[in-house]
């Protein structure tokens, strides 16, 4: 938001996981409220995302409540980012599917205003490069 204030005529896209978003899910309304033509791509794998990985590298896969879906309705994405968009009159959609990326990015960018659009990836795409905890860059880890 503090980007578009600064740059209002600037292109705005904020690349998020589902994980952090949900934790400033409220900038939605101000997004909103302020008018403001931010563009949201929400990379959406029902984890949060980060601490999945330090799991499966540090802890042999061991999970510890990072998984944000249902786990009654495991085939569902949850919760559903396009409604909480439209619960504030934001423009959304949904891709699942990797060639459609392409034309929902272009969707996005030519809809006046903000959007979001929620982008379903598995839990098991990293984030490469990584430093590990209390590393240094001189420890990055690029592949696994």
């Amino acid at each position: 938001m503090g980007a578009s204030l600064a740059k209002p005529d600037a292109v705005v896209v904020d690349i998020d996981g589902d994980g952090s978003f949900m934790m400033n899910l409220q900038e939605l309304a101000t997004i909103r409220a302020e008018n403001l033509p931010v563009k949201i791509m929400l990379l959406n794998n029902q984890y949060l995302g980060m601490s999945v990985q330090w799991e499966d590298i540090l802890f042999k896969r061991h999970r510890a409540h990072t998984y944000l879906g249902n786990p009654m309705k495991e085939s569902e994405i949850f919760p559903d980012m396009v409604k909480f968009a439209e619960a504030c009159d934001i423009p959304a959609a949904r891709v699942t599917k990797k060639e459609k990326v392409r034309s929902a990015i272009k969707d996005m960018l030519d809809t006046p205003g903000p959007y979001l659009l929620d982008v379903a990836i598995s839990h098991q795409e990293y984030v490469l490069p990584v430093i590990p905890s209390g590393g240094t860059f001189m420890d990055v880890i690029t592949e696994w």
